[in-house]
């Protein structure tokens, strides 16, 4: 991406070499700002330092045949004040007959123009569509008002997180063997948070320590006739009090307080399923959970190679006071939530989830429609962040900053 200043709002672009594309034009049916959910009316907070999109969709006038464009925008900190260009993180296909609507475009990162803003700062922000030129060569379309959105970025405390891989042996093995969560599985879950979480910035640390020599596998036994499994529950309770401890000679020798433990569980030797060790009501930070992580089976709606990033944020976010929606064989444990069947949004709301992706891991951008994505507090596939959790998380947050915030005298 290109950050270029601009000395005065007054400044012209030079027209390419070429001819015009035909007569042609540009509607621009809508510009959307986004970072993890967002709809139309903007009406999910956009928060500083924290990477952003800003998606343009348009409408082609008078095109004989497709052709490729790319585009620019221009961010000023008030309309018309001196501002930078950006250009656009793609390409994008205008259609001369067919194109996509507004609709079609907001639900498929690869048909609107998306440009990335990495780390905005705290205060408004006005965006402004400057030119959209032919990849092939030529002069810039001629483009109808409205490639104009004025939005606000406030400031947001830190995620503190800290996350220990669990190094376990498994004496079932011939001969034994010890297992420790890939690398790859800490790289996504931090990669998630950052992508997913309503926070200004990801405070990471990560080590590897050993289980309790108690804790072995298997991890599940028989269920008892109320469903309960006595084995996983007696496992469960010694990784949480380990972690509690290492928690606590953490925090005595000081470490933050605000930060949040999560014990990684590989599931070489058998999945363990995750939980926390409470959903507090209340600002807690000491709450801690633990989780799986590997790679899914094939065929499996997450194919990135790790399940550990959502998985992670799932039980997380209970140490932040979510509570399950109650979808998908879950237990129903939030009245609150408002969207039919654990959907990210409903056509009243009509957000889109949008992740920005990340290239370190080989993560395209991606739009996650409402229509078939679900929120990560679910039991359902396909899982990304509603506005609802999103919006509950930012204020637990929030919280949780105020409880260590500095004594006035």
């Amino acid at each position: 991406m290109v950050f270029i200043d601009i000395p005065t709002p007054r400044r012209r672009w030079k027209a390419s070499a070429g001819p015009q594309p035909g007569g042609a034009g540009l509607d621009v049916l809508g510009m959307e700002v986004t970072q993890a959910i967002q709809n139309m009316a903007h009406t999910v907070r956009l928060i500083a330092g924290k990477a952003t999109a800003v998606r343009v969709y348009v409408q082609p006038r008078g095109l004989t045949s497709n052709l490729r464009v790319r585009g620019e925008i221009v961010i000023m900190a008030t309309p018309g004040a001196p501002g930078s260009y950006v250009a656009s993180a793609n390409e994008i296909s205008l259609r001369a007959t067919q194109h996509p609507t507004l609709a079609e475009q907001r639900r498929d990162a690869e048909l609107s123009l998306n440009f990335v803003l990495p780390s905005p700062p705290v205060g408004p922000m006005s965006v402004r569509l400057k030119r959209i030129q032919p990849v092939s060569g030529g002069n810039d379309f001629p483009v109808m008002p409205g490639g104009e959105q004025n939005v606000e970025f406030v400031a947001a405390p830190m995620l503190r997180v800290r996350v220990l891989g669990y190094r376990y042996s498994d004496p079932n093995r011939n001969p034994p063997q010890k297992f420790t969560p890939d690398a790859t599985h800490f790289d996504h879950l931090r990669s998630y948070l950052t992508r997913a979480y309503p926070s200004g910035g990801l405070d990471w640390s990560q080590a590897v320590v050993d289980a309790p020599t108690n804790f072995v596998p298997p991890f599940s036994g028989p269920q008892l006739p109320d469903g309960s499994d006595p084995l996983w529950w007696t496992l469960l309770g010694i990784l949480h009090q380990n972690l509690l401890t290492i928690r606590q000679a953490d925090i005595d020798a000081g470490w933050d307080p605000r930060t949040h433990y999560y014990g990684l569980v590989s599931d070489h030797s058998g999945f363990f399923r995750g939980a926390s060790n409470d959903v507090p009501t209340a600002p807690a930070p000491n709450t801690i959970a633990v989780g799986p992580c590997g790679k899914a089976g094939s065929g499996f709606w997450d194919d990135d190679g790790s399940y550990g990033d959502w998985y992670g944020a799932h039980e997380l976010a209970h140490t932040f006071g979510r509570f399950h929606p109650g979808f998908c064989d879950q237990s129903s444990d939030d009245p609150h939530f408002p969207h039919p069947a654990g959907a990210i949004s409903d056509s009243g709301q009509d957000c889109v989830g949008f992740d920005v992706g990340d290239t370190s891991l080989n993560l395209p951008m991606r739009a996650y429609p409402r229509e078939n994505w679900n929120d990560f507090m679910t039991y359902c596939d396909r899982q990304w962040v509603s506005k609802y959790t999103y919006d509950g998380l930012f204020d637990r947050l929030v919280a949780e900053d105020g409880l260590f915030a500095p004594q006035i005298a």
